[in-house]
């Protein structure tokens, strides 16, 4: 495959495509994941110390709770992120087209930092300023997830492409399971202050953003892949996004977030609750280490980009299917502590399949034109990400209602046995007190409100994943989209 639309500032045709690996492509990756991991961290910081706690100090420092009712607004914390995130997808195509992949990338990194910052000084005193630095921290993160990408996929070969674009989209499940495992104790390092943990990851964002900024650079001429950092008008790649497959893989992008983002939020506080209450009683350093490398499984992606990679050009949907169906069948399983282990398998089988096959199949559709292409390609399967995204927080609601119940039940009665003079010797018939006069008022996880919410949607997501089947005459070779008039006006 090669770039023909590519072409030299002076118009001669450009170098030829590498077929093999540059050397500095792997030190630009590793900036470009890292970059990411930065803000999972600010983003992800409220379920590795579960949604229970964060209320409890909400109630115990911001005078605005003192009103129960306004506890309603917590859906937003989570919810106003991947809004944010929604909003900016496509706008990011156009930084990319004016500034380029890498400017891009910090001005994400950079409005993420901001945004938290804007957090973390007021998450105690006026919570609607907050949630608006939630906001702001979805514009950066949606701008760094399309430009990161497309940063990577500039530098891979087809060859390699598959398992680099897996590598980079690790930085979600790497950063949840760091943030799961390492939430708790930071909290506790930091004297239980939720600002003074927020300002923690700032840090860890900025010093990142800073990192990328000094090693990324593009490629050479003799550097770069099939996919050429040449900035093409918008208009000039629109002929290339007239794809049946493109659009079933980025309706069925949304349907995988949907669901998986339920399982983000809610895994660690579901091993919280008590065993009677239908969860598995798991303290909060144990929960984290678990449900952290649960929920971390997307890091195998590497693994399935090498299988996507070493598969057929006409049966890589078949990855995709494998993936979308596992996790549908994880979704029939969750939340019932019975089926732990198969839902685990089918969870991890999800996650590796779809973290590694979804972004790096876009370069595939529209490499012909250029960065503009690949990065607006990757702001619709981030707009498809983040939509689903949203409706999570708000389908999930009456489910994540209960379970917060039930988890808050051993919370609130360790800490009446600590406020009493007892000791940790006391917290066993404590909870058992709790938990009985919990059943007798009908306090539990109820794991069906979940599989309604989840189970016929990933239907609908199996059904697309077939729609990325590539015609018969694509199979064969043929280009997927016709020589466009356009295609030789791009060169001028």
């Amino acid at each position: 495959m090669s770039n023909p639309a590519a072409a030299t500032a002076n118009g001669a045709p450009a170098a030829k495509p590498v077929e093999k690996t540059p050397s500095y492509a792997w030190p630009c990756l590793i900036v470009s994941l890292l970059a990411a991991v930065g803000i999972v961290f600010a983003w992800m910081w409220l379920p590795g110390i579960t949604f229970p706690v964060f209320k409890n100090w909400l109630a115990e420092n911001n005078a605005f709770f003192a009103n129960p009712a306004n506890f309603g607004l917590l859906s937003n914390v989570m919810g106003l992120v991947p809004i944010g995130a929604l909003i900016m997808a496509l706008p990011t195509t156009i930084l990319v087209r004016k500034f380029g992949a890498k400017a891009t990338t910090i001005i994400g990194v950079g409005c993420a930092v901001v945004g938290s910052a804007i957090s973390a000084a007021f998450v105690g005193s006026n919570f609607y300023v907050f949630l608006a630095g939630r906001f702001i921290l979805g514009l950066g993160l949606s701008t760094t997830v399309v430009s990161g990408p497309t940063c990577v996929s500039m530098w891979f070969p087809d060859a390699t492409r598959g398992r680099a674009m897996a590598i980079w989209s690790c930085w979600a499940p790497v950063g949840i399971f760091l943030s799961n495992f390492v939430n708790d104790g930071v909290y506790h390092l930091v004297g239980s202050n939720m600002a003074n943990l927020q300002w923690v990851w700032v840090a860890v964002a900025a010093v990142f953003g800073i990192l990328f900024a000094v090693v990324f650079r593009d490629p050479r001429e003799n550097e770069r892949s099939q996919v050429s950092p040449e900035r093409k008008p918008l208009k000039a790649v629109l002929k290339f996004f007239k794809s049946r497959q493109l659009w079933c893989l980025i309706i069925m992008f949304a349907i995988f977030n949907y669901m998986n983002y339920a399982f983000s939020q809610y895994l660690k506080t579901w091993l919280q609750t008590p065993e009677a209450l239908g969860g598995f009683g798991w303290d909060a350093t144990t929960a984290g280490l678990w449900g952290g490398l649960i929920v971390a499984c997307g890091a195998l992606a590497p693994l399935g980009g090498l299988i996507l990679d070493k598969t057929p050009k006409s049966k890589k949907y078949l990855c995709v299917v494998v993936g979308i169906l596992g996790l549908t069948i994880c979704s029939a399983l969750a939340f019932h502590a019975e089926f732990f282990i198969p839902y685990v398998i089918f969870f991890c089988i999800g996650n590796m399949m779809l973290n590694a096959c979804c972004r790096p199949l876009v370069p595939t559709f529209v490499f012909k034109g250029g960065a503009t292409a690949v990065a607006f390609g990757l702001s619709f399967l981030t707009l498809g990400q983040y939509a689903g995204q949203i409706v999570t927080s708000y389908a999930l609601a009456p489910f994540n209602e209960g379970l917060t119940a039930a988890s808050n039940v051993a919370i609130n009665a360790k800490q009446a046995v600590l406020a009493s003079g007892g000791t940790p010797a006391d917290f066993g018939p404590a909870i058992g007190q709790a938990v009985q006069e919990a059943m007798a008022q009908g306090i539990h996880v109820d794991p069906m409100l979940a599989f309604w919410a989840l189970v016929p949607i990933g239907v609908v997501g199996c059904l697309l994943a077939f729609g990325v089947k590539p015609s018969k005459k694509q199979a064969a070779g043929a280009p997927a989209a016709k020589p466009a008039e356009g295609e030789a006006a791009a060169q001028h």
